[in-house]
């Protein structure tokens, strides 16, 4: 499918800085790689391309005590992130040379990724090699196409690192990624954030936007650009804590739960019994046909996707058998190449198939997955479940058992305080003392917190206040404050009145509902994440012709979600009871929320429902509408997005990660509203690495006796 949108013209934006610091420097070059920027660089830059601009050698940054570089080079560059011990290996290295008389003639030079911290140029300084080197370049490889419609920055530590360690470099990376993805397709004409550091990533962007604008360091100035898209709306992790946290049922999210995914490839090192035709190094995107069919399906229908493909090949190729004249001949021979890779990706994804079917028919993943369908409907969320306790007692991987406790605490609004101390001691016995750290983590976080330490106003539901000028430092009572109220909300209202978890459909009929649409992705759950998407969109959620029981084929009127909110908070100041209430909403679910006219479209009050859900989920709002012209006329952001007839663009920013199920999610949303969602996220993550992410172990230290 082509789309209105072409990530590759960032990659060639990337591609293009990289080769012209490389062509500063005198042929021929040796370059040496920190070994973590190797796959991060190569999946924008190959190698052939580099011998082509004077790259003769390629070496790995090690610290070995008599390593030179080669004698033939004239040009010496580092590349590597702002590590002191990877500068203190590159100026060892530097140092050998200049002993052994190696590096005369030789320039040495230092490309930053994203860029070369105090400390570090501090570290050279203080060991006199800092004038060693020619020059020290920063290169800012921020966000990185991984698809047609992904850009990540692949930081799965994000999250912890801007919760837990007060770090705040990865949010200014994502906003320089943000803001070189303007200057190639023009500003985002609204901005929306949810969350406080998408607020804080928010109000980042509009500074250094407002800043190069004052500066005029571009050629263009970004108000000129012809804008692609129609809103950027940013996403804080903590917003919805709970999505990464569930198991992934789609090909893709399996693919990543078993072998992982990392820069768009997936490596099946050692792993037995697979198709002699997969390569340890798979790339997975939409240049594959066959995956970018598979990628977003549930699995259970992988394998009637397979078979339709096994027959189709099947068919082709006893119609190329029967061919006779010259003509069908020549057309035969000229869609063999096609013919062959066809089969070729069958036969791989087949047998990638076959390895995942074993994965999820172990009684280990099916009774993990009635755990967490247990938890999602609230059933024994508020005592000991016994398959943490099996687990647990078996010495399952602490990942999993953790991940368990963190969504039995999510859904049920934390955990009583005898039942939490149960689990804690019950892991601490089992899995060592080395595990209070992340115990401890999870608690700060409030991922796995004790329901009687929250008071009520941090369960309430925040009202959505205007942003203050200033840009308010995130730190973990805030991000722990915004969980638990989600959590605590989730238990008592989100569940039901977002309509999160769906029942399975009755009849053929359902199957049509946008609901269960989205509800296939995850059997039964939409993440809270693609619901505020969806309030957050807006008016870029143009319904589809004769879609089944829409408001405008209905002679019934269907109230606002601000009407249908003031009727629930009336009424539950009453005698009326919650699920009564409850079930007065619209059996459709969020997509019924809005008013229609007869053409299908979204009235203005549809706004008003939108901000309903926004303040119904707790956690900041924040929107700025983006000015194209200096005269501060935001009627002309307006007037240019009602006059385009081209379907919609809405970019979609995670900051703390993001799932390939909730990936999964967007792009069916996408298709169910016909606009094109592009994603950005800080990282790609998986129910393991974000557990993993918040762990803090402490390793034990033999004692030695005098």
């Amino acid at each position: 499918m082509s789309r209105l949108l072409d990530p590759t013209d960032l990659k060639e934006s990337y591609q293009n800085e990289f080769l012209g610091y490389i062509d500063l420097f005198p042929s021929p070059k040796a370059l040496y790689w920190e070994q973590c920027l190797l796959a991060r660089i190569g999946s924008i830059i190959s190698h052939t391309t580099l011998k082509e601009h004077g790259v003769s050698n390629s070496f790995l940054l090690e610290n070995e005590g008599d390593t030179l570089t080669p004698p033939d080079c004239k040009s010496v560059v580092f590349i590597l992130t702002p590590n002191v011990k990877v500068i203190d290996c590159t100026q060892a290295l530097v140092c050998r040379d200049d002993r052994n008389r190696s590096g005369s003639g030789k320039e040495y030079h230092i490309i930053a990724v994203p860029s070369l911290s105090y400390a570090c140029k501090n570290f050279l300084k203080e060991k006199g090699v800092l004038k060693k080197f020619s020059s020290i370049r920063e290169f800012p490889l921020t966000i990185l196409p991984l698809d047609s419609d992904v850009l990540s920055m692949e930081d799965a530590d994000c999250f912890v690192k801007y919760n837990l360690y007060h770090r705040q470099q990865e949010a200014y990376q994502l906003v320089q990624g943000l803001m070189r993805f303007q200057s190639l397709f023009g500003l985002f004409p609204v901005i929306r954030a949810k969350g406080d550091k998408a607020k804080e990533v928010a109000k980042m962007l509009l500074r250094m936007r407002q800043e190069a604008d004052l500066s005029k360091s571009s050629v263009t100035p970004l108000a000129e650009l012809e804008s692609q898209t129609d809103m950027l709306i940013l996403l804080d992790r903590s917003v919805d804590p709970l999505t990464p946290l569930m198991c992934q049922l789609t090909y893709e999210g399996l693919i990543s739960e078993k072998w992982g995914i990392q820069y768009g490839v997936c490596r099946f090192d050692g792993e037995v019994g697979l198709s002699q035709k997969i390569s340890k190094r798979l790339p997975l995107n939409s240049k594959d046909e066959l995956f970018g069919e598979l990628r977003d399906q549930n699995f259970v229908s992988v394998g009637s996707i397979l078979g339709r493909h096994s027959k189709e090949i099947s068919a082709r190729i006893n119609e190329s058998r029967s061919a006779a004249d010259l003509s069908d001949l020549r057309l035969v021979v000229s869609k063999l190449p096609e013919l062959r890779n066809c089969r070729t990706a069958l036969e791989i994804h087949t047998s990638i198939a076959e390895k995942l079917q074993k994965f999820v028919s172990q009684d280990e993943f099916m009774q993990s997955l009635a755990a967490q369908q247990s938890f999602l409907e609230g059933l024994e969320t508020d005592k000991a479940h016994p398959y943490i306790e099996d687990c647990i007692f078996r010495m399952a991987p602490i990942d999993e058992v953790l991940r368990l406790l963190c969504l039995q605490s999510f859904c049920n609004g934390g955990l009583r305080q005898r039942l939490l101390e149960y689990y804690k001691r019950e892991v601490l016995q089992v899995y060592g003392f080395e595990h209070i750290f992340t115990l401890d983590n999870l608690d700060r976080i409030g991922l796995l917190y004790d329901s009687s330490t929250i008071s009520s106003s941090e369960g309430a539901v925040p009202r959505v206040s205007p942003a203050p000028n200033s840009i308010n430092k995130q730190n973990p009572i805030s991000t722990r404050r915004t969980v638990t109220a989600v959590s605590s909300m989730f238990h008592r209202t989100l569940r039901r009145s977002l309509r999160l978890v769906v029942p399975p459909p009755s009849s053929a009929l359902d199957l049509s509902d946008s609901d269960q649409q989205l509800a296939q992705i995850y059997s039964g759950y939409i993440p809270l994440s693609v619901r505020l998407v969806q309030a957050m969109a807006g008016g870029c959620l143009h319904r589809i012709p004769g879609e089944i029981n829409s408001p405008a084929s209905t002679s019934t009127p269907i109230p606002t979600a601000l009407a249908l909110g003031k009727r629930l908070v009336s009424k539950l100041n009453g005698n009326t009871g919650t699920n009564t209430i409850l079930g007065q909403f619209p059996v459709l679910g969020i997509q019924n929320l809005q008013s229609t006219n007869m053409a299908g479209l979204p009235l203005p009050s549809s706004q008003d429902g939108g901000n309903f859900i926004l303040s119904l989920v707790p956690g900041v709002h924040f929107e700025q509408t983006q000015v194209f012209s200096e005269n501060g006329d935001d009627n002309k952001t307006k007037d240019l997005l009602k006059k385009r007839s081209r379907i919609q663009v809405v970019v979609v920013a995670f900051i703390g990660g993001v799932t390939h199920a909730e990936i999964s999610s967007l792009r069916r949303l996408a298709t169910i509203y016909d606009m094109e969602i592009i994603v950005i996220t800080t990282g790609i993550i998986n129910a393991r690495t974000f557990i993993r992410s918040l762990s803090q172990d402490m390793s034990p230290v033999a004692l030695t006796v005098m």
